[in-house]
């Protein structure tokens, strides 16, 4: 029997929307093969399918992979005393706390009654992992209130690494699930580590933490210079870099100390007498020097955001007799970011005193060339990364030189100074001479050296410079 086309139709209509509601139980069945019903989280499969994923992501990047397996300490008695509704309102709620403390890209998972996985797909610290778990114990810690009622929960935390632990989904979730385990024999309310070395970082935090107050006290602090020199192998400036020299840790490095200063604002501290050390000595070699020499200081963005900053630079400047513009302040172009209206910033200020300033790693950040117009920038340095991959010697390193070219013409067009960082081997220096940059610093002309070395460094260019000018290149400057 022929159809009549209003019936062909009608059929044609009937077939899609049946298509439809078939692709839609599909894919509720999918949510639900996948998907824990109560809160919505991804469960074990979906935590697994993004574990791999994020396993194969970080052997490319060089990054590691954790997961955290957290359990709740007795939540079964719990929520046997408080009825189903209730004990999905608590369920809820202590969802709702984890997941506030993630970062964008994390996973949260629900794994079991009492039972959730944190996946942290991009790890650099191994600190990271442990610093979020014991948010996670902290907010779970906090009284709940279910039905007019305060509820009290604990839970206990295993943390797994990879690569270190398991390079597959499998056996990182475990690793995680058995730490958990020995942290809950253990009494609950704990985090165990499965890996030694997030125990060891946690152990060496703990170390730095206590020792870092006393260190200015106990004159463990440090303060090095590298010069920064000439085409023509002169100094013209330097950079002060702080150095904590422990007794029993060793010569700590700047990347362990100073974010931790920054988390328990010592950093102010450490910075101040970095800045009045600095501009003391520098003083003192400008005094005999017959050129300027320039010293250049950094100031961390906890730094740059304190409100008294500017009257602390003034000081230290008043109280040093150094010359404003022989102090060049250097801020990272991360920095720039952490305050994204230019208007709100002491830049402005600070240049008022005469100080120059630096911004230090240029190209390294995505901050906006604007900023350049926008904020009185007076010295630009070229990241050492650039100008080590300037002659790759690796098979597939890509040459930096078309970068390194556009941020030496951007900088000499907007007329400001140039200072390539890194500089190891005469082929970068040539080759950034040719470019348009004529500062430089590294190990080819100088590593960073305490301040008697340096002095010895400087006493011996202005007696050649001495003897240069009046013609007797082995006169020895009088005393």
């Amino acid at each position: 029997m022929l159809l009549k086309d209003s019936d062909a139709l009608e059929l044609v209509e009937q077939l899609a929307q049946a298509r439809k509601e078939v692709a839609q139980l599909k894919s509720q069945l999918e949510s639900l093969r996948d998907q824990d019903p109560l809160t919505g989280l991804p469960n074990r499969i979906r935590l697994a399918d993004r574990t791999g994923q994020a396993i194969l992501m970080a052997h490319r990047q060089g990054n590691m992979v954790a997961v955290l397996f957290v359990e709740l300490d007795r939540f079964k008695s719990v929520t046997q005393t408080l009825g189903f509704a209730d004990a999905d309102d608590l369920c809820m709620q202590l969802t709702r706390r984890i997941s506030v403390l993630l970062r964008p890209g994390d996973t949260l998972a629900r794994v079991g009654t009492d039972q959730f996985a944190v996946l942290l797909p991009e790890v650099r610290d191994p600190l990271e992992p442990l610093k979020i778990a014991q948010g996670i114990l902290d907010a779970l810690a906090i009284p709940y209130r279910v039905s007019q009622r305060e509820v009290r929960l604990t839970a206990s935390i295993g943390i797994s690494l990879s690569p270190q632990d398991g390079d597959n989904a499998a056996t990182l979730q475990k690793e995680a699930e058995n730490a958990c385990n020995r942290a809950k024999n253990g009494g609950g309310n704990a985090i165990q580590c499965t890996t030694l070395t997030l125990s060891e970082a946690a152990f060496e935090r703990q170390q730095m933490d206590a020792a870092l107050g006393e260190a200015l006290a106990k004159n463990e602090m440090r303060l090095f210079y590298q010069p920064q020199f000439n085409m023509e192998g002169h100094i013209i400036g330097m950079e002060a870099l702080l150095r904590w020299q422990h007794p029993v840790l060793g010569s700590v490095p700047p990347s362990k100390f100073v974010p931790l200063a920054e988390e328990n604002l010592l950093i102010h501290a450490l910075g101040e007498w970095a800045l009045a050390t600095a501009c003391r000595q520098a003083a003192v070699w400008q005094a005999l020097s017959p050129r300027p020499i320039k010293l250049a200081v950094n100031v961390s963005p906890v730094q740059l955001a304190h409100p008294r900053l500017v009257d602390q630079v003034a000081r230290v400047l008043r109280e040093s007799k150094l010359s404003p513009s022989c102090l060049e302040l250097e801020i990272t172009e991360s920095t720039l970011l952490k305050n994204p209206d230019p208007r709100h910033t002491p830049l402005h200020d600070l240049k008022a005193l005469g100080v120059r300033i630096g911004l230090d790693d240029f190209g390294t950040g995505y901050s906006s060339l604007s900023y350049l117009q926008q904020l009185p920038i007076d010295t630009l340095k070229i990241d050492q990364a650039f100008v080590r991959n300037m002659h790759p010697d690796r098979p597939g390193v890509i040459s930096s030189n078309p970068i390194v070219q556009t941020i030496v013409n951007l900088g000499n067009n907007l007329g400001l100074a140039l200072v390539a960082e890194g500089v190891e081997t005469q082929a970068q220096k040539e080759t950034l001479h040719a470019m348009g940059c004529h500062s430089f610093q590294g190990y080819l002309m100088g590593r960073p050296m305490e301040a008697a070395a340096m002095g010895i460094h400087l006493e011996t260019q202005i007696n050649s410079a001495f003897n240069a000018l009046l013609g007797h290149p082995n006169l020895e400057r009088a005393n």
